[in-house]
Formats: structure tokens, sequence, C-alpha cells
């Protein structure tokens, strides 16, 4: 499978499914168990600090194992591993995430044109297996291209996710809720911010 529809894989199948966290905690184990360490980490002030599996954070900001990127996570943590990040809001009943990976080498070496083009064909693939694309727009980060979906889901839910290739590293960000999005929603797309001088 190729790196870019795992990412998308594990996003449909980690958020399309019931939204109680005590299921999706159980989905993201089952897909994420094989990691036995943490590499994001939690901003505290100007002190950075390892982020536990185990520990509970609220509304943090985390980095990216390279310090390639930083988003703000609503709620409390759900899963913390190399390269997924889960969070759950108890005040809006909203499931949220960030998935990253690397692409082929040649990836970084592709036009902005081509980019979307896979961006496109990958997250369209994947999000009407589970749903209805209801809306799509074109984003661009630090140059960067991405794409953001809207999706109605086949069971009810109503999922918003942005997808960006910054440099050959493939980043997927999602909400997913029973209900409407909310400000909330928005200030989680707003925080995530990437270095791309940092990508590896």
């Amino acid at each position: 499978m190729k790196p870019w529809n795992w990412i998308l894989t594990s996003l449909v199948l980690v958020t399309s499914v019931s939204l109680p966290k005590a299921e999706a905690k159980n989905v993201l184990e089952t897909e994420t168990k094989q990691a036995e360490s943490t590499f994001l980490v939690s901003a505290n002030g100007n002190k950075l600090t390892t982020k536990q599996p185990t520990l509970i954070a609220l509304n943090d900001i985390y980095w990216g194992p390279d310090q390639d990127f930083q988003i703000r996570m609503p709620g409390s943590i759900q899963e913390n591993e190399q390269r997924l990040l889960m969070s759950w809001s108890d005040t809006t009943q909203t499931a949220y995430m960030i998935v990253h990976t690397d692409l082929p080498v040649e990836t970084p070496y592709l036009s902005a044109e081509q980019i979307r083009e896979i961006l496109q064909t990958s997250m369209r693939v994947q999000m009407t297996t589970t749903g209805q694309i209801i809306r799509s727009t074109n984003l661009e980060i630090d140059g960067y291209p991405g794409l953001e979906l809207l999706v109605q889901h086949s069971d009810g839910k109503t999922g918003q996710y942005q997808g960006f290739i910054v440099k050959g590293r493939m980043y997927v960000i999602g909400a997913i809720t029973e209900g409407e999005l909310t400000t909330e929603a928005v200030n989680f797309f707003d925080s995530f911010g990437v270095y791309p001088e940092r990508v590896r």
C-alpha cells in the first residue's frame, strides 16, 4: 500500500468508528500498539517535555518528533504515538487527530500540481468509501500545497480533514463529530504549523 494511502486509511478507520472515547481508544490501541515509546512532545512554557501515553493533557501544544510541526490538541489525549496523535473533547464531543508519514524519496521533486493530484486522488478515494464529500478546497501552508475536505459520513457524523505534503512528508489532520463542527475545530486547524527546514 502506498504511504499516502496508508495514512488516509488509518485516518478513515480511526475517525469513522463510533465517537465515544472508549471505543475510539480501543480502535487506536489496535492500530498503533506496535509503537512502544512516545516521540511527540508538549510545549510547557519554554521547557519541552516528553508526553507519556499514560498522561492526560488538556489543550496542549504538541510538536512532531523532528520538531517539524506543532498543533494544539483540544480535550484530552487518547493516543500519542510516533506518527499518530488523537484527542477527545468532551465539551464538543469531537475527536481530533493528526497522522504523518514520509513519502517516497522522489516526492519533494514533484510539482505543486502533481502533489495536489496525489492529495485529491488519495484523500477523495479514501473519504468516499465512508461518506459523501460536501466541499473540497485547495489550501497552502508555507508555500506547500494542501487540500481540505468536508465529509458527511454515512453514519451521520461530519468530518473535516486537511492534508499537506511538505518536502516529502504527508500530514493529515482531522476532526469528526456527530453534531456540528465548532469554533474549537476551527482553532484546531488554525493552530497547525509546519517548519519545512526541520523535515528530514
